[in-house]
């Protein structure tokens, strides 16, 4: 994780230094500029102008961004022949800005295709592109952890397709982690970033590739959520829990990086795809009751180390015990910030469902597991009324 972190209420103002070292031509790259965020993009952009640095803001990313985005981010970039892309936002805005980064050329040809087969491969280590331009990533949410990994999610425009883009040049070569920039966002958004960076951490946990860092990173993140995301949602000006979950996000997106993620994940890029309306932690939270009833018995000593972790109620419970209480606890986080209410409140048709249960990717995950897989997706909309 080669990205240099700069940590801490009120580190937003080393911007301008650090853009700075890649010169005084800057593509900014955020949602639009008339959203809740614009305090904070006015203030970036006063930052960067007080020290004779060059703007050019597209502000034309999307929830769950598509090709198209980054194709528009890349031709303002060329245009302006600038010399770094600064991403400030949540996931998508990230997501936009890594892949204007690492697709850039001056002739703006883009291979979609050639992208998806060259870069799938999440742990390989490989040169950026000669002509990749240097990333600096200011997340505004706490939970996508995209500040930290070397993955950008993307929906190809003409299928609403959703494929993710691997390659470690995608790892920002800085991140500002402010949490001052987080207490702006809204309740809903608060509660599904911060569930989305417990989901990696559990995630991660779960996989083949941890190792004592990241199973130590996993569990300490894990724990910050639980303890600060319902604060967090109920008074959103509390800034040592905002801070908290910043710390949680960013430990949570450095397992991902190198311990990848879980069925849930791909089950709510599915979703996402399809109804690009629904935000990617609202996703999680549909599918996760019914991948945890899976879970718990595949994975039940690791649930049990979790819950262990998390509470000292569970220090003396059997292994099955054990990782039955972290299944409830993980459903009481879904109540309490109501994100439980996902499925029913994204207003999903019956054409829309059908689309999502049969997808073709159910079936390709893990073949031996297929009917599992596509058990929990089916069940996770079953109460839909």
């Amino acid at each position: 994780m080669p990205t240099q972190i700069r940590f801490g209420a009120g580190r937003i103002n080393e911007v301008s230094d650090i853009v700075l070292e890649m010169g005084r031509r800057c593509l900014l790259v955020t949602s639009p500029d008339n959203g809740p965020q614009k305090n904070v993009f006015d203030k970036v952009k006063k930052l960067l102008s007080d020290k004779d640095i060059e703007v050019f803001h597209y502000d034309g990313v999307v929830p769950n961004p598509t090709t198209d985005c980054v194709e528009d981010g890349i031709k303002l970039a060329i245009a302006n022949d600038v010399n770094c892309v600064l991403a400030v936002g949540g996931g998508s805005s990230m997501d936009t800005a890594k892949l204007i980064a690492l697709l850039y050329n001056k002739k703006g040809e883009i291979n979609w295709n050639d992208a998806i087969k060259n870069y799938s491969n999440p742990f390989k280590i490989s040169d950026s592109p000669k002509e990749a331009l240097p990333l600096v990533a200011i997340p505004t949410t706490a939970g996508t952890g995209s500040h930290v990994t070397q993955a950008a999610v993307v929906s190809i425009t003409e299928d609403k397709e959703k494929i993710t883009v691997f390659h470690s040049a995608n790892f920002p070569k800085y991140a500002i982690v402010d949490p001052e920039l987080t207490l702006s966002l809204p309740a809903g958004a608060t509660a599904a970033t911060g569930f989305d960076a417990f989901s990696h951490s559990f995630e991660s946990f779960q996989g083949s590739l941890t190792s004592p860092l990241t199973e130590t990173m996993a569990l300490q993140a894990i724990k910050l959520v639980f303890d600060n995301l319902s604060i967090a949602v109920s008074d959103p000006s509390n800034i040592e829990a905002r801070t908290q979950l910043a710390l949680a996000d960013t430990l949570a997106g450095m397992c991902l990086a190198t311990g990848g993620a879980d069925i849930p994940h791909p089950l709510g890029e599915i979703i996402g795809g399809i109804c690009p309306r629904v935000a990617h932690g609202n996703t999680l939270a549909i599918v996760y009751p019914e991948y945890l009833n899976y879970k718990k018995e595949v994975s039940a000593e690791k649930f049990a180390k979790v819950a262990k972790a998390l509470s000292k109620e569970a220090e003396n419970m059997s292994t099955e015990e054990a990782a039955e209480y972290l299944c409830t606890r993980i459903n009481k986080l879904l109540s309490e910030t109501k994100l439980a209410n996902s499925v029913k409140e994204s207003n999903f048709s019956s054409e829309e469902i059908s689309s999502i249960t049969n997808h073709p990717l159910l079936d390709m995950l893990n073949p031996e597991k297929s009917k599992e897989i596509k058990n929990i997706m089916i069940n996770s909309f079953k109460n839909i009324k």
